[in-house]
């Protein structure tokens, strides 16, 4: 046989192999995938998280913004929210009733962690012990009822939801969509009045495009890091001449909230940091950043 006949001789076994295939397609069993909630991510309001010796976390969505409402009032990480809200369409490896099951095998009976969207409840067990996935249980009613499913998922979420609390806040030194109305520091006013900005003492230097600047830097400057619990003794005349004092209001829900934020500047170990002494929080900042929120910066200089 030839070379060339042998090489057909293939190809009609190729040929015929694929059509044998794509015949007995329909009539092989297809896999049942499962998901651990029929809950839409998009219409997810709110979210509590109860987590074993750590701080409870609850959040709420307000004009299509997340925003913490404990431990802290404040805009919340938008990039934890999206994997948090992703655990409703987690596929599900394998599920079965909780009915007749012991609960205690699967660490089901005192959970580890209960989190909560809307109205749903899903509660963490422990992990399979072959193929290391978790234990979730949607809770339908109670613990103990038996009316419950439990699932077994990419245990990789768990971890995420018991991570430092630092993560769940938002990096921005302001809540999305924020108006600032006033700006003290370092013995400057920038105030809105009339919907004209005015610079008190006045500095005839300073231009309409470089105030317009600062406001922008403001309304995306963010943090590179956040630290929680801070404690820092400071004395009420130091605290005045290092103070960054911003009033602003914001949409949340159906009303217009007013803030005052006050950061304190710090530098410790070489590293700057705007605190929060309302939240004993710590953020922390480039010699950049801080210049580009407290100076009138020529327009052509940007932030790098």
């Amino acid at each position: 046989m030839t070379r060339e006949a042998k090489i057909n001789v293939i190809l009609s076994l190729v040929v015929i192999s694929l059509s044998l295939l794509a015949w007995w397609q329909p009539f092989l069993p297809t896999k049942q995938w499962y998901f651990l909630s029929d809950i839409k991510r998009d219409n997810i309001t709110s979210i509590r998280i109860e987590r074993k010796d750590l701080d409870t976390i609850v959040l709420n969505k307000e004009n299509n913004n997340w925003f913490l409402e404990q431990p802290y009032t404040l805009a919340a990480n938008p990039l934890r929210v999206d994997t948090l809200t992703a655990l409703v369409e987690k596929q599900s490896y394998s599920r079965f009733d909780s009915a007749d099951k012991d609960l205690y095998r699967y660490e089901l009976d005192k959970p580890l962690l209960t989190i909560s969207f809307n109205h749903s409840r899903f509660v963490f067990g422990g992990i399979d012990p072959v193929k290391r996935h978790r234990y979730v249980m949607n809770l339908d009613d109670n613990t103990q009822s038996g009316k419950n499913t439990v699932h077994l998922i990419n245990g990789v979420i768990y971890y995420q939801l018991r991570s430092a609390l630092n993560t769940f806040i938002s990096p921005s030194l302001l809540p999305p969509s924020a108006h600032i109305n006033t700006i003290s520091w370092l013995g400057k006013t920038l105030k809105n009045k009339d919907n004209k900005w005015l610079l008190t003492p006045d500095d005839p230097k300073v231009t309409s495009d470089s105030i317009a600047q600062l406001l922008q830097f403001w309304q995306h400057a963010q943090a590179s890091k956040i630290e929680t619990n801070v404690d820092f003794a400071i004395d009420k005349a130091s605290a005045q001449s290092r103070s960054l004092l911003i009033n602003i209001t914001y949409p949340y829900g159906d009303k217009i909230k007013t803030e005052d934020i006050e950061y304190l500047i710090i530098q410790q170990d070489k590293q700057l940091k705007l605190v929060r002494l309302d939240y004993k929080l710590a953020y922390w900042i480039s010699p950049q950043t801080l210049k580009s929120i407290t100076e009138f910066l020529p327009v052509q200089e940007t932030m790098e």
